[in-house]
């Protein structure tokens, strides 16, 4: 299985730390997120080569420390970080991943290594979800009858939600084609450039299925000052 990393953000939130490093080099108890979410998977068998990680903010900084520390893993620039989305940074990875089967992860969240061991597990596309309480400012899902997911969006009402996404996904190789599709859609003939990698996987869930995968192991997205005090004391 290979690993995509979207890691090309600003991080202005966490200033005055990102001033001098990216987002996903912001540590939580002397451990980067970037090392912590490349251990996790080393830990659950993904080669270090089968890892792409997409860099923008700082991406120099950022590509000397994954050589240094990590030298087979995969970088890829996003030159345009500053005025292009997540979507846009997944698409530049297109020829590495489409038709593959893939993790894909946000680089700003902190979570135990047993979140991949366990979204590994059986087969098919799945979203690492939390149902233990609602968070306005993450990505929600919303399920069918049938229990698959049909819906995500950071505007989901608390009503309808069924659990909160940690930005963990599991995409199948079919539904990596699909994905991309729509993902090139958007991008090259809709010449939308700024929006999240979710507005595309909402669009495929008609066409393709996912699963939600409960977890109850830690985890902790990390977007502001307050979240790294949070996070710290968690991981403690």
């Amino acid at each position: 299985m290979k690993a995509v990393i979207l890691a090309a953000g600003l991080g202005t939130r966490l200033r005055p730390i990102t001033d001098n490093v990216p987002k996903c080099m912001v540590s939580v108890n002397g451990q980067c997120i970037i090392d912590k979410q490349i251990e996790n998977l080393k830990e659950n068998k993904i080669k270090e080569s089968d890892i792409y990680i997409i860099g923008g903010y700082k991406r120099e900084i950022l590509k000397n420390h994954l050589q240094n520390k990590y030298p087979d893993v995969n970088f890829i620039a996003n030159d345009r970080y500053n005025e292009t989305n997540n979507m846009y940074s997944l698409f530049l990875a297109k020829n590495c991943v489409k038709g593959k089967e893939f993790l894909l992860m946000n680089a700003d969240v902190f979570f135990d290594s047993t979140i991949i061991s366990g979204i590994q597990k059986g087969k098919g596309s799945k979203i690492a979800c939390d149902r233990r309480g609602y968070l306005e400012e993450s990505m929600k899902i919303k399920v069918s009858n049938s229990g698959q997911i049909c819906h995500i969006s950071k505007k989901i009402d608390e009503k309808e939600y069924f659990a909160v996404s940690i930005d963990v996904y599991r995409i199948s190789d079919s539904a990596s084609n699909v994905l991309f599709d729509e993902i090139e859609t958007t991008i090259v003939r809709n010449k939308d450039e700024n929006s999240w990698t979710e507005v595309a996987l909402d669009s495929i869930f008609p066409k393709t299925d996912f699963s939600p995968f409960i977890i109850e192991d830690k985890w902790f997205e990390i977007d502001t000052l307050e979240d790294l005090k949070k996070a710290e004391i968690l991981f403690k």
